[in-house]
């Protein structure tokens, strides 16, 4: 049996795919299998390509209806007979040493979920041609620091955001629980979503080992009511079961205000749909104008994402169950991704609310 069981998603996007399947075939580590999925039934070009690569441990699984995105995620996260599982999506595309560094710090940590790596952010270009950005995801610390991050639930940036990138990571299926998110979530909150499933740490390498790829085209929804509902979903469920003293409190809304454009807004429509008016105690009065000029001018879009919880009902309810009571880690807060390292914070006794 291999150490771990690649998953590569693609749907039609031929010429990245041969970039992906090129960096997983590159990895000093070897000991992997690789099952290709093909998500659209009509294309042949990706059975095609495992043909002439011929290589015996990639296999092709072509879906005979469309799956989606989060069917296809829920699929990975089942993992296989390996203890470890790996997710590469089609536009994606990993460093040579991606498993060999990952995967001796998972199996160092036997309690861990999973790890990841930091990544390069590539933007594409109109004539198909990339740019390197000169960004990473995560920022690389000042002093050189390599050693490997372990995060514990719930770190304050899970309010807004995921830690993890689906396009670097190595995890534990058996150590998710559940192993699948609703049929419903949406793609723009999956990987956060995953994250409250997560029964053990999460483990950042800093070093970048991979490569994020800003696309032209997304999958990802572009409705304002949809991303609001998305965020609602997150963040709500965050502050139901973390609570947040007045000090942790006022640096969400400093982050918020930091953001561009600012999202303070999100707070506002939180406390509403909490009925906490805590919440809103650091607003300023900047706060209150750009929030009661942007509910003016878009009552339908702010009115349809307060209604989250009926039209994701399954999405919430999931949330709900699987959303862990814990102290905050405030040791200091993350709030950013691109700041530098925090102290880590010990581990912390929860449970989980009714839903």
């Amino acid at each position: 049996m291999a150490v771990v069981r690649i998953f590569l998603l693609t749907y039609r996007r031929n010429r990245l795919l041969q970039r992906s399947l090129d960096s997983l075939l590159a990895q000093t580590f070897t000991d992997w299998v690789c099952e290709l999925h093909n998500d659209d039934p009509d294309d042949p070009f990706p059975a095609e390509l495992v043909a002439r690569t011929a290589d015996p441990r990639i296999t092709i699984h072509p879906h005979l209806a469309n799956w989606g995105p989060t069917q296809s995620f829920n699929h990975v996260f089942a993992g296989g007979p390996e203890p470890y599982a790996s997710l590469l999506e089609d536009d994606n595309w990993w460093e040579p040493g991606f498993l060999a560094a990952a995967l001796p710090v998972i199996q160092a940590h036997p309690t861990a979920s999973m790890i990841w790596a930091n990544m390069h952010v590539w933007r594409e270009e109109t004539d198909g041609g990339w740019t390197d950005t000169g960004h990473t995801i995560w920022a690389t610390p000042d002093s050189g620091e390599t050693r490997p991050r372990v995060f514990r639930w719930p770190e304050a940036l899970q309010a807004f955001d995921g830690l993890h990138s689906n396009g670097a990571m190595i995890f534990r299926p058996l150590a998710f629980s559940p192993m699948s998110v609703a049929a419903s979530t949406p793609l723009s909150i999956i990987e956060p979503v995953r994250e409250r499933a997560a029964t053990g740490e999460l483990i950042l390498l800093p070093t970048p080992l991979a490569n994020f790829a800003l696309t032209l085209e997304t999958s990802r929804s572009k409705s304002r009511v949809r991303w609001l509902q998305s965020r609602l979903l997150q963040t709500t469920s965050f502050l139901e079961a973390v609570p947040v003293d007045d000090t942790s409190l006022t640096a969400f809304w400093a982050r918020l205000r930091e953001q561009t454009p600012r999202n303070t807004n999100l707070l506002f429509l939180t406390a509403i749909a909490l009925r906490r008016p805590r919440l809103l105690k650091p607003a300023r009065p900047a706060d209150w104008l750009r929030f009661i000029l942007n509910f003016g001018r878009h009552p339908a879009d702010n009115l349809g994402g307060l209604l989250f919880k009926r039209n994701k009902s399954e999405v919430w309810l999931w949330f709900c169950q699987n959303t862990k009571i814990a102290r905050l880690c405030t040791a200091p807060l993350l709030l950013d991704k691109q700041a530098q390292p925090p102290v880590q914070c010990p581990p912390d006794k929860h449970h989980s609310p009714s839903p």
